[in-house]
């Protein structure tokens, strides 16, 4: 036992002898450890869209040795670029770095001072485009502070009345408190600035028991609770519409 005890704690020694001086040549001769730990593969997976030549640079830019490279600056540097949602970055000694990169994905059309920008679901800006290499499928979203409030609108149409999503065209979000919609036929729905989920279950109710997309309802208004104001293109409401 004691002899095995003796064994460990030389075994020890050496190991923290060997630790210690690997410390000591480094520190005295840093050169070492750039050579040593060079970065000469950056590997990116999952890369579609992102710019592979531009994230290698910003690695490259920001250190040329692994062992000194800070993982979280990286993966900070990885994800300010373009389409780049998320990244996670692993070392691979003695000289790769692998990046794996889950890129954005486009739902809507942003825009804003003139210019247009694709939008993820989550509110997240991804790039700028040129409307027209863009298809009409994308919604289109505008209004100031719009992508902060996006995702919850989403949800809150896909959960209380999800057949409406289909036909969803265009959204504003007005004075930074309710939002209108448009839908593929035009119709403009005004929803309130509160109680949105049981205004939308309303609306679900009117579209069931009524052919509101067939008929000539041009503005269904919602903003006051309980009651939905309709106007229509020639003063009288098709498909017997009579009361709501």
């Amino acid at each position: 036992m004691q002899r095995k005890i003796k064994i460990i704690n030389i075994a020890s020694f050496c190991l923290t002898l060997i630790v210690l001086s690997a410390v000591f040549i480094f520190l005295k001769f840093p050169s070492l450890l750039n050579n040593s730990f060079h970065i000469k593969h950056v590997i990116i997976e999952g890369s579609e869209k992102s710019d592979k030549s531009q994230i290698e640079y910003k690695v490259n830019e920001f250190s040329r040795n692994l062992i000194v490279s800070n993982i979280d600056t990286i993966k900070e540097l990885v994800e300010s670029s373009e389409w780049v949602k998320r990244a996670f970055i692993k070392k691979v000694l003695p000289s790769t770095l692998i990046i794996n990169v889950i890129e954005n994905d486009p739902y809507a059309i942003y825009f804003r001072e003139g210019k247009y920008f694709l939008l993820d679901l989550d509110g997240s800006i991804i790039t700028e485009i040129n409307l027209e290499n863009y298809s009409n499928d994308l919604l289109f979203v505008r209004g100031e502070n719009s992508p902060e409030f996006l995702e919850k609108l989403i949800r809150d149409i896909s959960i209380t009345f999800p057949n409406l999503m289909q036909n969803l065209k265009e959204l504003e979000f007005i004075e930074n408190r309710r939002w209108d919609l448009k839908l593929r036929n035009n119709l403009l729905i005004k929803l309130p600035d509160e109680n949105i989920e049981q205004s939308l279950k309303n609306l679900q109710q009117l579209f069931e028991e009524q052919e509101v997309m067939q008929s000539n309802i041009i503005e269904i208004d919602l903003r006051i609770h309980g009651r939905a104001a309709l106007k229509v293109l020639d003063g009288k409401i098709n498909y017997g519409i009579d009361e709501i």
